[in-house]
């Protein structure tokens, strides 16, 4: 596929006068509305079912289908491989913004929460950037697909997902609230001796199980939308925890702040035994799944589904294994594979079928993909790219970096690079994707390469408004001004010692 930029005609309808109209109106009610009126305008053509699965920190590098990417594995994951077989594979998705609650934010309303512009902190819940619920002007493609007459349900133990906007909500067991909340860790995490030792229950499994008790009921109840969103509480009530041993760049270069702590450090004394261990816990946990899905899978073609369902199959998140002596929150880790997650789109009509793509998909894209399946006009509030168009065979316009933001920091990158950047400090790293045949080297060399640096960093800021924004406490509160010393680098390749001062490569 080339980039030339050209968008498909249900890309351009998006993007003209009917997006344009409803978004004047503004407001869920009268999105509903649209909706509805637009849905009883439909042409013949067939709706389709559509199942939404969510994994929960489940790594691409993980993953057999992905083995192109990321070759240094050998994890076996027959069902994922297959689902992957009969599916369009995004190469190189990354979540809209990381943990678990922004990815879902912009994952169901279709707009970015990169750069958590718009973060409040909210009660109940860490104090941690991206952090809050989905505000009420936000839309969600869920209440779209209900006002059109899509039955919608929604299995997750999130405990921020409640009310008519999300469908039937169906829990996995009793629900977890915020008072007297026990934490609890992933087993996989469990060998590193950390402050929190009682072993969770892996959500992933626990969801796809009630998700195929619901399909018996939504066979005679079609067209469907089925969210099996797997939700560890954890991500809701607790602050996010990053285990780390010995010293290396997350520890010296890209530490967060003093004065605002947005993730709980912990040492802890980890030897490569300790690491075999916890990657071993995290192989099997992903088997456990593969073969949860594969169960899931099996009961989409016993029902007689399969045929006329759309899946989509992606994950919240990544998250760090032993790179660079961290473990837990990837919040400045500088390999690109703590960030990376599948992203699978199976069209019931097999187009693109084990194929590939490398534009940088992002879960944001994923409402705009799913409204056009059921030629549902989107609100021109969502940001993301119509999925589908590749499927029409037209080229998607051109996004030549991923982004994604994770507290306070930045992630931009391709094929080649990685930059981490901070909103709190002008502060910039750049490392080279190749380094990441080594992921356990402690290095805190970065590129010197200023050209690659500053065609990065300006898509870093582009993408989030122009600027970056500062946070306190309880709120992003101002626009970071740009420093003095954040000029414009020379373009030959090298750097002098007034440039290596402004870029603050070291």
């Amino acid at each position: 596929m080339g980039e030339n930029g050209r968008i498909s005609r249900r890309a351009l309808f998006r993007g003209g006068g009917v997006s344009a109209g409803v978004a004047a109106l503004g407001g869920a009610g009268l999105l509903g509305a649209a909706a509805t009126a637009q849905a009883q305008g439909r042409d013949a053509r067939e709706r389709p079912n559509v199942v939404l699965i969510v994994a929960d920190r489940l790594r691409s590098d993980y993953i057999g289908a992905y083995d192109d990417v990321f070759d240094d594995r050998t994890q076996k994951t027959p069902n994922i491989d297959k689902l992957a077989d009969r599916s369009l594979r995004f190469r190189y998705a990354t979540p809209d913004g990381m943990g678990a609650i922004p990815m879902r934010r912009g994952m169901l309303t279709g707009m970015r929460s990169y750069p958590f512009r718009d973060w409040r902190a909210t009660p109940g819940m860490p104090a941690v950037p991206g952090y809050n619920k989905i505000y009420d002007f936000q839309p969600m493609f869920t209440e779209l697909a209900r006002a059109a007459g899509i039955r919608t349900v929604y299995v997750t133990d999130n405990p921020t997902f409640n009310g008519g906007r999300f469908g039937k909500i169906v829990r996995t067991g009793p629900l977890a609230l915020s008072a007297g909340f026990e934490p609890t860790e992933r087993d996989y995490l469990l060998p590193l001796g950390g402050p929190v030792q009682k072993r969770r229950e892996e959500p992933t499994q626990k969801a796809l199980a009630v998700g195929i008790r619901q399909l018996d009921a939504l066979r005679g109840d079609q067209p469907f939308f089925l969210a099996i969103d797997a939700f560890d509480p954890n991500d809701a009530f607790e602050m996010p925890r990053q285990y780390f041993s010995g010293t290396g760049p997350i520890h010296n270069d890209v530490s967060l702040p003093e004065a605002h702590i947005y993730q709980r450090s912990i040492p802890v004394r980890a030897d490569d035994d300790v690491k075999r261990e916890v990657r071993s816990r995290y192989a099997a946990e992903v088997a456990a799944v593969d073969k949860a899905l594969g169960q899931f899978l099996a009961k989409l073609d016993d029902t007689g589904l399969a045929d006329r369902t759309v899946v989509v199959f992606v994950s919240d998140g990544g998250l760090a294994l032993g790179e660079q002596g961290v473990y837990g929150s990837p919040s400045g880790v500088w390999h690109r594979r703590a960030y990376h997650i599948p992203l699978l789109l199976k069209d019931p009509a097999g187009r693109w079928a084990g194929d590939t793509s490398s534009w940088f998909a992002s879960t944001y894209d994923i409402p705009t993909t799913l409204l056009a399946y059921w030629g549902i006009t989107t609100p021109g509030r969502m940001q993301g790219e119509d999925l589908t168009t590749l499927l029409e065979d037209f080229d998607l316009p051109t996004r030549p970096y991923y982004t994604s933001s994770i507290d306070t920091h930045t992630v931009t990158g391709d094929r080649h690079f990685l930059l981490i950047g901070r909103s709190d400090e002008d502060r910039w790293r750049l490392y080279e994707a190749e380094d990441e045949n080594e992921p356990d080297d402690l290095r805190t060399e970065t590129v010197k390469s200023p050209t690659d640096l500053e065609a990065l960093r300006q898509w870093t800021l582009t993408a989030a408004g122009g600027t970056l924004p500062v946070f306190d406490d309880r709120s992003a509160v101002e626009p970071r001004e740009p420093d003095a010393k954040d000029k414009r680098v020379a373009d030959d390749g090298t750097l002098d010692e007034d440039e290596e001062e402004a870029n603050e490569l070291r």
